[in-house]
Parts: C-alpha cells; structure tokens; sequence
C-alpha cells in the first residue's frame, strides 16, 4: 500500500512527465485500415478483367482495324478517280509530237524497216493506248477489213458428216466431231476462228479450258453457234475480231507486203469498226483513244493520226 508521503512525491513527477509526453502516448490505440489505394467520392470502383470485356475490346479493336481500311480503300479509290480524270482530259487534245506521221508516211517507214525480212514473217499491228472509265471491263467486237493480213484457219464442230463436208466445201480448215475434240485436245492443230452446232456443245466440255482462255470457245452469246454454220462462215469471211486487254488493244491489220494505201484502208476500217463498237457499247463512258501507233514486226513503232 502506497502512504502519504510516497504519494505527495510521485503525483509532481508525473505531472511533470504528462506535460512533456506526447498526446497520443496515453490515448488508447485503436486498429486502423490502411487503404492501398485510396478512393475518393464519386470514384468507381476499377473491375477485374472478364470475358464479356476483354471480348469488348476485342471487337473495339477489330472494328476501328476496319474503319482504318475503309478509309484507305476511299482513298485509293479516289487517286484511280483523279489518275482516270486525267488521262481522259488527255486524251481529248491531240498530241502534236516529232515523230507524229499520217497513215500513208508512217507504213512507207515500216516497210523500209522490213527490207530482206521475209514477207510471210513481217506483219505491221495497230497497237491502241485507251483511256478507260472507272470499272470498265473489256471491249470486243468484230470489223471488216477490205484486205486481211493472212489466211484464217477456221475449225466447225458439228455431229453431223454432212454439215462437216458442206463446212469444208465453204472455206472451212477443219469440220469434225470426237475426232477434232481429239486433235484440239492433242495440241495437233490450231485455228482463229471456231463455229459449232447446238449438238456439239457437250463435245467441247473437255477443250473448254483450252478454248476459253484464247477465245476460241464457241457461244450463243458471242453469234458463234447455230444450226448454220454455212451461213456463219460466209459472214465471217473477212472479219477480224479484237478485244481489249486492261488499256491497251492490239491487232494485226497488215503485212509488209500490201501497199500504203492498202494499209492506210485496213487502219481506216478497223478504227471505223472499234468506234462503232464503242457507240454500241452498254458502258456509260466510253473509252476514249489516246494513242494510235504502228508497229511492224522488226521496227519501231511510229504514232500516227487517224
């Protein structure tokens, strides 16, 4: 037990002792919560990824990925639209260069080009630099020329032994059914042109793939299958077929042989024909000639007038 005395001595001790102590050394101590992140009012509260977002974002990604190509494909489209645009107002001046020569001139250059080559090996092509609209496909048709630069081989397919004899009779290289399948199927023969009878239609299924791509395949959409073939050979005779491949078209029109003015007729006759061809076209801009150059098999190739 604590006397008086020992009393009366402690109680100034330890009033000097709280005076310099700190206050929280005598104030109870209660547990606290340290935030790791402290969040203020009006913060949300940040979520684990799940699959519903990162599925989100996916999707986010993928779709701003195609905004991106979108606008590239746009653009793309536009440059093809100013380039097109520019050739086209190009091509409706005419240009006026050195070596720019009348029909006549330049096939009197081509044929002293072709001295000591032999006749049956030089031929002079027209080569056509087009300018095409937007999402032009091709252009094909058919022109008359008054002089042709070689004898076309003409093959006829028909089941019939009598149409394939009167087709030879008509100026026809080869007529025939399995046999010429065969032959073509082979690499035996080779032909310009090629006419065939409804019934002989599933003979050609085999040389589709060969026949096609040159342009050889017969069609009822192309005027080249009919119950007549007599009549298809009498009208085709003469005719020379062109197509156009991207911007350019090419076709053999002559031979070093003929004359200027036998040359300057075919030249006058295929553009007659192309142009009626354009005029006859289902496009809604034509294609419009920026170049016309003549070439022979040898020499240079000479941009004329016409």
């Amino acid at each position: 037990m604590i006397s008086r005395r020992q009393l009366t001595r402690a109680v100034p001790q330890f009033t000097m002792a709280l005076a310099h102590a700190s206050p929280s050394k005598y104030r109870p101590q209660l547990p606290t919560i340290q935030l790791a992140h402290p969040r203020f009012r009006g913060d949300k509260k940040k979520k684990k990824d799940t699959p519903s977002s990162a599925a989100s974002r996916q999707s986010d990604i993928q779709a701003q990925q195609a905004r991106t190509k979108l606008q590239e494909r746009e653009e793309r489209r536009r440059e093809l639209k100013r380039r097109t645009d520019r050739e086209r107002t190009e091509a409706r001046t005419t240009k006026v260069t050195p070596v720019l020569m009348d029909i006549e001139t330049a096939a009197r250059y081509l044929k002293a080009a072709e001295v000591g080559r032999p006749e049956k090996t030089a031929t002079i092509t027209i080569t056509l630099k087009l300018a095409l609209p937007l999402h032009f496909q091709s252009l094909r048709g058919t022109v008359r020329l008054p002089k042709l630069p070689q004898a076309e081989r003409v093959a006829v397919f028909t089941e019939n032994p009598e149409i394939a004899e009167a087709a030879l009779k008509a100026g026809a290289t080869f007529a025939g059914g399995d046999e010429l399948v065969n032959q073509v199927k082979n690499g035996e023969i080779t032909f310009e042109k090629s006419f065939a009878t409804p019934g002989a239609l599933p003979l050609l299924r085999g040389v589709q793939r060969l026949l096609g791509p040159k342009g050889l395949m017969p069609s009822e959409r192309r005027g080249t299958v009919a119950d007549d073939v007599i009549g298809l050979l009498e009208t085709s005779h003469g005719a020379l077929d062109f197509r156009t491949r991207g911007k350019t078209l090419t076709a053999v029109i002559a031979r070093t042989s003929f004359t200027p003015t036998e040359i300057e007729t075919n030249v006058a006759a295929f553009m007659k024909g192309f142009r009626k061809a354009i005029k006859n076209s289902t496009s809604r801009q034509a294609p419009l000639v920026s170049e016309i150059v003549l070439s022979s098999t040898f020499g240079p190739g000479v941009m004329v007038l016409a």
